[in-house]
């Protein structure tokens, strides 16, 4: 029997990090010598004590249902994380809700907030799930496109040009995912002045906080003056801990403001279970100099592969100021998809279409430098070029 779809499921796109991904499977399954740069998951195993904190946790029988805030040790754990390294002074009591992964926390936010009528300023080019979460909502996703040419800077005088009086919110998430910007504080603060002139609601999110390069500094949005009352930061495990398939985030605004999406919590996901919590208080709590080495291994990665694009004729690749990608321009008159297509046909190295990141990353495709171990990075950007040479 034939059912019809729910319109808001049918404007939905597939992300284009898994479609991209779903070839590059069947092919490695043939037993062909792929190279996978496309996801941003990083390849490193959870460091062992993490694991074993959840193992522990595991056997000492925390197995059933957990508060849907979280576990009150983590959360002060997050808390104290929170003060040290971010600026905030979040209680751990109401103003912060373990959600699991940040994905769907961010996904929480839109729904909470945004509705029919209402419109999502997203700063483009924009994380793959941003404007599909927004459809989800049956909000109207508004992109705000930075160019390539000013080195993605962003300003309150393009944010204004695009909003309306139905302008509800803004999401955007820095260090910056596909381009690898690191805001400045006069860009956040233009983003600070935007939003209190106009009362909006802004969601940030941080995944790649950890991961700045040179001279940069990553500073959260909530931190500035008016901002901690109208922000939603979201924060995650998966990059600086490499626990991406334990699903563990974290989402942080006052508690009158975390308030909504605590309740769309209390009817989805619930709780996230209490023993990947513990593996997270671990992870607060335990060694972090594995972060500096992946860190400054992506750092080294991130100039060798950009000298190698850019001996390319015509090929722009700029070192990125943070995140884990590379985000290099190409030549010649095929899309993203088709390039991503060939680049996997032609030299067996899976990439993500620059498409996939809204209009304005066209022309554009995104290598994770994180995904595969860094010889493979490395050999994966050398077939790229070749591939290159031959569209330039």
């Amino acid at each position: 029997m034939a059912r019809s779809t729910a319109a808001r499921v049918n404007r939905v796109q597939p992300p284009a990090t898994l479609a991209a991904g779903q070839r590059a499977r069947e092919l490695a399954q043939q037993g062909k010598d792929v190279i996978d740069l496309g996801p941003s998951s990083p390849h490193y195993t959870t460091p062992r004590h993490i694991i074993e904190a959840g193992v522990k946790a595991l056997r000492d029988g925390l197995t059933n249902q957990a508060p849907t805030l979280g576990i009150p040790e983590f959360r002060r754990a997050l808390s104290e994380k929170l003060s040290r390294d971010n600026g905030l002074r979040a209680d751990p009591d109401g103003d912060l809700m373990v959600v699991p992964g940040s994905k769907q926390g961010l996904y929480y936010a839109a729904n909470a907030y945004t509705g029919p009528g209402d419109e999502v300023l997203l700063v483009e080019p924009t994380w793959v799930s941003f404007r599909e979460q927004v459809e989800l909502s049956e909000a109207t996703p508004v992109a705000v496109p930075l160019s390539a040419e000013e080195e993605y800077h962003l300003s309150y005088e393009v944010l204004e040009r695009h909003a309306t009086d139905r302008t509800r919110m803004v999401i955007l998430n820095n260090p910056q995912n596909p381009t690898g910007r690191v805001y400045t504080r006069s860009e956040l603060e233009d983003v600070a002045r935007f939003a209190l002139e106009r009362d909006l609601l802004v969601v940030c999110d941080e995944t790649y906080e950890y991961f700045v390069y040179d001279s940069n500094r990553h500073l959260s949005l909530a931190s500035l003056p008016g901002m901690w009352e109208r922000t939603i930061t979201s924060f995650t495990f998966t990059k600086a801990y490499s626990m991406s398939g334990w699903r563990l985030g974290c989402m942080v605004a006052p508690s009158d403001v975390l308030g909504p999406l605590v309740r769309v919590q209390e009817h989805t996901a619930s709780f996230v279970s209490p023993f990947i919590q513990m593996a997270g208080l671990a992870a607060l709590e335990g060694p972090q100099d594995h972060i500096t080495a992946w860190r400054n291994e992506c750092a080294e990665l991130r100039g060798q592969v950009a000298d190698m694009l850019n001996a390319v004729p015509d090929v722009h690749c700029p070192q990125t100021e943070g995140a884990t990608f590379l985000f290099p321009r190409f030549p010649g008159n095929l899309t993203s998809a088709d390039l991503v297509e060939r680049l996997l046909s032609e030299a067996l190295v899976s990439v993500t279409p620059g498409s996939g990141f809204g209009d304005s990353g066209e022309g554009h495709f995104r290598i994770a430098l994180m995904r595969s171990q860094a010889d493979r990075v490395l050999e994966g950007a050398e077939r790229i070029a070749r591939v290159l040479e031959k569209v330039a």
